[in-house]
């Protein structure tokens, strides 16, 4: 319990291990997890305010030297948008896991020591570019702060053993030894058991999440709107019961190419081979459907013709000065009725004449 005390007292002593701060960030930290190869579409900037575009993957960012990152925001959320904002999760991921900088032995990120935050801050503004760095510094250090909880509990759900004293035998590599003291004694406490316990409660009544996973709410509303769009584009030519997944259908036209051997939203089993060959009968299916469909209009067309071509013909043999049987030729003649209904009108007017003749 001592060592407790002394754990929670050291958040708020005045800093006296800024040496420890000066490190070439040029490459990841030895705990960070290996990132996937995937190039971001970002764009780069220099000390002069030229712009370039470029595809960097995470392990490229570490590397850059006299160029930054230009950060791209939502103004409606104030969240990261595009590429550079997954990009710079990703990144912030990795620096996280940095010991040095970003101590593990702290029980609040809001308690957490400022001057690290702000040597933290340093080094990302160092990498990344911002248009406003006092208004997006905020949201930049809460997200590290969330990347921090969640390599905590990576190490912690990996490293921990049944008992206090078999944890702390069981230290992570390149983690030292006082932070991991601190947090293995904390965590063994009756106080942090009683929190986990409320936790574990308030969690099951959580219905309606605040959150997307590790991407923003900014970038899912953009990925929606263009798929959105895509998708009123093509609606023509979608068949009902068309294949899930296409390689080059709209998901994949907006969320990227999958990896290699595997196939999104279709489950364990299909191939991009197998895929390959399911979209051509769908995109042969659609076709088919399009000439049906125009070959229905052309058919329609000709009757139409062919109803106006009886018209006009009835309209230049009539003799008739009767005025009602003029009416009903011009009527027909502008309003074309089926030959069913044009024959059964043409009979109702002859009935009227003879009806007029002998009455005369």
């Amino acid at each position: 319990m001592e060592r407790l005390m002394e754990f929670t007292d050291s958040e708020t002593q005045a800093p006296d291990d800024l040496t420890d701060l000066e490190t070439a960030y040029n490459s990841p930290p030895p705990l960070a997890q290996e990132c996937k190869s995937y190039k971001w579409k970002i764009q780069l900037t220099d000390a002069h305010g030229n712009i370039e575009d470029q595809m960097l993957t995470t392990k490229d960012v570490w590397k850059l030297q006299n160029r930054k990152v230009v950060v791209h925001f939502d103004e409606d959320s104030g969240q990261p948008d595009e590429d550079s904002g997954g990009l710079l999760g990703s990144w912030l991921g990795q620096l996280s896991t940095d010991v040095n900088l970003l101590p593990i032995n702290y029980s609040d990120w809001r308690t957490f020591l400022p001057h690290r935050k702000d040597r933290a801050w340093e080094i990302i503004q160092a990498k990344f570019w911002f248009d406003d760095p006092d208004r997006r510094q905020g949201y930049v250090i809460g997200v590290l702060g969330n990347r921090c909880k969640d390599f905590k509990l990576r190490l912690w759900r990996d490293y921990k053993r049944n008992t206090r004293t078999e944890s702390l035998a069981n230290r992570p590599p390149n983690v030292p030894e006082d932070q991991w003291h601190d947090m293995v004694f904390m965590r063994f406490t009756d106080k942090w058991k009683r929190m986990q316990e409320r936790n574990t409660v308030s969690r099951r009544k959580h219905i309606m999440p605040h959150l997307c996973g590790r991407r923003s709410f900014a970038r899912r509303r953009r990925q929606i709107d263009e798929l959105t769009i895509l998708l009123t584009q093509n609606q023509s030519t979608q068949v009902s019961h068309n294949v899930t997944a296409c390689l080059d259908d709209e998901y994949s036209r907006v969320f990227g190419p999958e990896r290699s051997g595997r196939v999104r939203c279709v489950g364990r089993g299909p191939t991009p081979s197998k895929l390959a060959k399911q979209c051509t009968a769908a995109r042969s299916e659609a076709n088919n459907a399009e000439v049906v469909q125009m070959k229905t209009k052309m058919t329609s067309l000709e009757n139409q013709v062919e109803s106006l071509t009886g018209i006009i013909q009835q309209l230049l043999n009539t003799r008739s000065n009767d005025p009602a049987t003029s009416l009903t030729t011009y009527a027909n003649l502008l309003n074309p009725l089926p030959q069913g209904r044009r024959n059964e009108d043409m009979n109702h007017s002859e009935n009227i004449e003879n009806s007029d003749g002998n009455s005369g």
